[in-house]
């Protein structure tokens, strides 16, 4: 769509998240207690977190952490960061290798050696993804609209630090696969379209999308969690007469309900992968 379309669109973006995950601290409220917690222990524990987040958004508090005035949080955020495994890290660790206790040092050290070994060979994964089935259930009819799900969950799910997404079958055999470690848990994600429809207010039109991911654990294929999102997008007066316009924000709104939904993936994740 063009800049000057996308100007009048209004994206309206809604996170759910259903699992045992529910109640867990998001990423912002991980960052706040490990930047303002008056118990040192609830920052340890929140550098921690972050550094299982699988983002990588988490460096930021992390490396702001490393100066931290209790030894423990230092630590700890150092020991997340090289979790992480984000090299945007590297620099910030070795300004700090000269820290005042043995225990911190130690953890930059380990920290600085791993993102080294990882700068020449590769970020290592934590956890292998397995796209299973992506279904469309909103009742419209369209195999692109399954198409997309299937290629924005790859998409999106291949950008998360320390994840790698397996080939899809029968695109080389899994038994030679060089991307399927075995000592490397592994997760199942299906996803589902539960609602996808056009409604009507004057001449302008407003386009809504749901999508729902089902975690399995794998090989059993036990559900571990469920994460789903939505969104919405009005079209003007104008767009609601351009058929391709209203095509382009439908296909807006399905990615826009994707993002909303996997944005909160990576805690089920590693929840899945027994992490």
């Amino acid at each position: 769509m063009h800049s000057s379309r996308r100007t009048l669109l209004t994206l309206a973006l809604l996170l759910s998240v259903s699992s045992a995950l529910a109640s867990s601290p998001g990423l912002d409220e991980l960052a706040d207690q490990l930047k303002e917690a008056s118990d040192f222990r609830v920052r340890v524990s929140a550098a921690l977190q972050l550094g299982k987040s699988l983002t990588n958004d988490a460096v930021a508090p992390l490396v702001a952490a490393l100066d931290d005035g209790n030894a423990s949080v230092r630590a700890a955020a150092a020991a997340a960061l090289k979790n992480l495994g984000d090299q945007a890290a590297l620099d910030a660790l070795k300004a700090h290798r000269a820290d005042k206790s043995e225990a911190v040092r130690a953890q930059v050290l380990a920290a600085i050696k791993s993102l080294e070994e990882e700068r020449i060979s590769g970020p290592k994964p934590k956890v292998l993804i397995k796209i299973g089935m992506m279904k469309n259930e909103s009742g419209v009819k369209s195999k692109k609209i399954e198409s997309q799900l299937a290629d924005a969950s790859r998409r999106k799910l291949s950008a998360l630090p320390r994840v790698r997404v397996l080939p899809a079958e029968g695109s080389e055999p899994a038994e030679t696969s060089p991307d399927k470690p075995s000592s490397v848990p592994m997760v199942m994600v299906t996803g589902n379209i539960s609602e996808l429809k056009a409604s009507r207010d004057g001449r302008s039109i407003t386009y809504s999308a749901s999508v729902e991911y089902v975690l399995h654990t794998m090989p059993e294929q036990a559900i571990a969690a469920k994460v789903s999102g939505r969104a919405s997008a009005t079209a003007s007066e104008r767009e609601a007469e351009d058929a391709s316009a209203l095509a382009e924000l439908r296909r807006s709104v399905l990615e826009a309900a994707i993002a909303s939904a996997l944005r909160r993936a990576p805690p089920a994740l590693l929840a899945a992968a027994h992490l």
